[in-house]
């Protein structure tokens, strides 16, 4: 089956992304990870992707769930996949996010903080 699969530093939350209020821009905190991102960006393609079908994307967090205490950590898998695909959409010629019609995320307990991305084409995925 034909995929790419992307690995990239956890991104900051949406919330942290702009600043600005009359006119928005990139945050400090986006800034540095989009420089880190840059630096950490791996691209691992199993077979050619043509990119003109409909996208499925899956994006898997790696990151601690719980806090010390043992307690769930507030953190919303939606306000990370923002600053990712945004990326990838500056990375990757043929991907732009209108062609994504298929998006899974999933929330993995781990002391990596990364993000692990795996881009198919529809038409390549067995029904």
């Amino acid at each position: 089956m034909e995929y790419i699969e992307i690995t990239l530093p956890m991104p900051p939350s949406l919330n942290c992304l702009f600043a600005g209020m009359k006119r928005r821009y990139k945050s400090n905190v986006y800034e540095k990870w989009l420089n880190n991102a840059e630096d950490k960006f791996e691209i691992w393609i199993n077979d050619t992707i043509s990119g003109d079908e409909w996208l499925n994307v899956n994006i898997d967090y790696y990151f601690p769930l719980y806090t010390k205490a043992g307690k769930k950590k507030i953190k919303d898998a939606a306000n990370y996949e923002k600053a990712t695909i945004d990326f990838l959409c500056n990375k990757i010629q043929w991907l732009e996010d209108h062609k994504i019609k298929i998006i899974t995320q999933e929330k993995h307990d781990s002391k990596k903080d990364i993000v692990k991305i795996r881009i198919q084409e529809l038409d390549n995925i067995s029904s």
